[in-house]
């Protein structure tokens, strides 16, 4: 465990302070389709459900809209339909400190900051993990992270690696071939080259190759931790796999691996 205020970080202060106080969020009358926009044009995973009011009433993830539409729901279902009504939230009084410790207990990675059960920001892994932007944590990489993650193969096809990811709840998937990684998928990709298509069903028998990313960012289990937090932040990234010198996978590192030394 790596103390907060030994980085400098008082961790009294209040969460307000590295919240984001401009969140993307969604209607709860907004459609399956209208909620995904959203989503791929901004940088969260999970975005916040509010009323006519701005009054919270749930949280939505891009797993909730794959799991959806995996159910056969249509791009035109109201995300009311299917969203996470059960909200963990934070409050600005609370210290960082108390979210963080929040967070780790409910196993959420993002909170709805709220004042007066009004939208006020959000919380999440990230947040935290830009507070260890060039901080030296001293921790291998190797140390923190997933082992023997769970990969796909190119050849499998876009619907098998939905229900890949939204039964083991994995948000990236590696690609490996020849036990050397050639890519990597997100739930985002998927996400993305559904709605360029439509949402037409066919495009789920396709190939897993023609959505996924082949350069793909990466550490070596010997970096500090403090290299992959840059390379995160650097590029708006919140995983990445960890790989030998003869590109072989050996693991994930994540931000919520990261908060976890915290």
């Amino acid at each position: 465990m790596i103390k907060l205020e030994d980085l400098g970080i008082s961790k009294a202060e209040s969460v307000i302070h590295i919240a984001n106080l401009a969140p993307s969020y969604a209607f709860e009358f907004e459609s399956l389709s209208t909620v995904v926009k959203t989503i791929l044009s901004s940088d969260h995973r999970r975005i916040p459900v509010v009323s006519k009011r701005q009054e919270i009433v749930g949280i939505v993830t891009y797993m909730d809209i794959l799991d959806a539409l995996l159910r056969g729901l249509s791009k035109n279902v109201k995300i009311s339909e299917f969203m996470t009504r059960e909200v963990v939230f934070c409050e600005p009084s609370e210290s960082i400190d108390f979210v963080l410790k929040k967070m780790k207990i409910s196993k959420r990675d993002g909170l709805p900051l709220i004042k007066k059960n009004k939208l006020l920001g959000m919380v999440s892994e990230s947040d935290f993990v830009k507070i260890l932007y060039e901080k030296y944590l001293g921790v291998a990489v190797g140390d923190i992270m997933s082992h023997k993650p769970f990969f796909i193969t190119q050849n499998i096809s876009i619907l098998e690696c939905m229900k890949t990811m939204v039964n083991t709840q994995y948000r990236r998937l590696p690609v490996v071939e020849k036990n050397e990684m050639i890519g990597i998928v997100t739930g985002k990709d998927i996400l993305r080259y559904l709605d360029g298509s439509n949402y037409n069903p066919t495009v789920m028998h396709n190939k897993t190759e023609s959505i996924m990313t082949p350069h793909v960012f990466f550490v070596h289990p010997h970096e500090d931790v403090s290299s992959a937090v840059k390379m995160m932040i650097e590029n708006k990234i919140s995983g990445l796999p960890v790989i030998t010198e003869k590109n072989v996978l050996k693991g994930i590192v994540t931000e919520c691996d990261i908060t976890e030394l915290l």
